[in-house]
């Protein structure tokens, strides 16, 4: 995952800057804001990518003093902008949309442009909290009872991984590629699919009231379970990307399997 940019500026733009030159490889370019600045972007027409100042102006930033705004100016597409942190959460800022506030620390903007897709990752302040002795109390819910030692909480680690990893459209992973990821855990050597398929029920039936959400989605359609349970957790909160540190270092595991 990309880490947060010590910065004294209050939101850091960063991108890829690529050409069309032979062999020619792209570099990362980057723009700090302060309060009260203000972007606009287009798209570059000798590469068709991101280029701030570029005229027409398909698109605006500008920082506030608890916020950053977002304008689409275009009359037909539709921006996503991604969480970095939350897995599967995004929001779209659609034509003609001005003033969205991107409500993520940590975001990804994609911008299609002709055939390819331009990506801007957003760097903003840590939101602000209300203080722990002031907050509401309430009874904590089976949900934040997950035990995070347990093994049926590492086969739902392994199953977010992608998406916490990567992007909200990563694939989740099979039973079989769950297994052979988890096989670098003492508790999980002798593990098979029959084994992965025993936890996975058990966190759809026991443990997450995964079912009965589904019944506001798709007309309570699960596409399959496995699907559901990561689109459940991390929807709630439930796996964060600081649990990937439960799982085995991904590059040995790779390395094993190859």
């Amino acid at each position: 995952m990309h880490s947060k940019i010590e910065s004294e500026a209050a939101v850091i733009l960063t991108w890829r800057n690529k050409t069309r030159r032979p062999g020619a490889t792209s570099t990362e370019e980057r723009i700090d804001l302060n309060v009260d600045d203000r972007l606009k972007f287009g798209l570059s027409s000798c590469t068709g990518e991101f280029q701030p100042g570029a005229s027409p102006s398909i698109g605006a930033f500008e920082v506030s003093d608890h916020h950053l705004l977002f304008s689409n100016f275009t009359t037909s597409t539709t921006f996503v902008i991604e969480n970095l942190e939350g897995g599967t959460e995004l929001v779209k800022a659609r034509p003609r949309l001005l003033d969205m506030v991107i409500p993520f620390e940590m975001s990804r903007i994609l911008i299609p442009s002709g055939a390819s897709i331009s990506e801007v990752i957003v760097f903003t302040p840590p939101p602000r909290l209300l203080e722990t002795d002031v907050a509401a109390t309430v009874s904590e819910s089976v949900m934040t009872k997950l035990d995070t030692a347990s093994k049926y909480f590492a086969v739902l680690v392994a199953l977010c991984e992608p998406r916490l990893r990567d992007s909200s459209m990563a694939a989740v992973p099979s039973v079989q590629e769950v297994v052979e990821r988890l096989k670098g855990i003492n508790q999980f050597r002798d593990a098979n699919r029959s084994s992965i398929n025993y936890h996975i029920d058990y966190l759809t039936d026991q443990k997450l009231p995964v079912s009965q959400w589904a019944k506001y989605l798709d007309e309570g359609r699960m596409h399959s379970k496995r699907e559901a349970l990561v689109a459940f957790a991390l929807r709630f909160d439930l796996v964060r990307e600081e649990h990937l540190g439960l799982l085995p270092d991904i590059k040995r595991s790779r390395a094993l399997h190859s």
